[in-house]
């Protein structure tokens, strides 16, 4: 271990690499203070810490900005063999999610104490959410929920025109009958 490094501790324990099993180094990235291996290259984020240092608070696109974006999105992952890790904090074993909806990036998180970026990773989801990923996303679930009420209000009308047609028929049947006497 190099000199001056500060071991990274978390109730009076070291905190390990969930990858590498090596202790954590605290860093500085950004102006936040993160837990960093110096092995594999991956960062723990604190789950209180992580929307503040992902940026996560974009400016507003335009719309005609969000249909560039839509046609010219490319998810920024990579594909890896599946392998679920510790985290560093607890030791139980933390969930594999792809960040955000589209990004494409699968992370490790604990959703009681924070997220493990292996190396790049924590780059790229700061690029996505720069260039208007979350902003897509949003853009999206409107499009996918505007979809879904167009289809219930398209089906209830055609239920209710189904309806009168029976309704209408029955009456003019009815007609037919009284007009022919019986």
């Amino acid at each position: 271990m190099e000199e001056g490094l500060k071991i990274a501790q978390r109730a009076g324990r070291t905190v390990q690499c969930p990858k590498c099993a090596k202790p954590l180094i605290v860093a500085i990235e950004e102006g936040w203070e993160v837990d960093f291996c110096n092995q594999c290259k991956g960062i723990w984020v604190d789950v209180w810490e992580e929307k503040e240092l992902l940026r996560i608070k974009p400016e507003a696109f335009t719309m005609d900005e969000l249909k560039r974006l839509h046609a010219f999105y490319k998810p920024l992952g990579k594909a890896d063999p599946v392998r679920y890790v510790p985290c560093p904090v607890c030791k139980e074993l933390m969930n594999r999610k792809i960040w955000g909806s589209y990004s494409g990036i699968i992370i490790d998180k604990c959703y009681k104490h924070g997220t493990w970026y292996d190396d790049g990773e924590l780059t790229k989801i700061q690029e996505y959410v720069a260039s208007g990923g979350i902003e897509y996303e949003k853009m999206a679930m409107m499009e996918d929920g505007f979809n879904a009420v167009n289809s219930k209000l398209t089906s209830e009308v055609s239920r209710i025109n189904q309806k009168l047609i029976g309704i209408y028929s029955r009456s003019k049947m009815a007609q037919l009958y009284s007009l022919s006497g019986f």
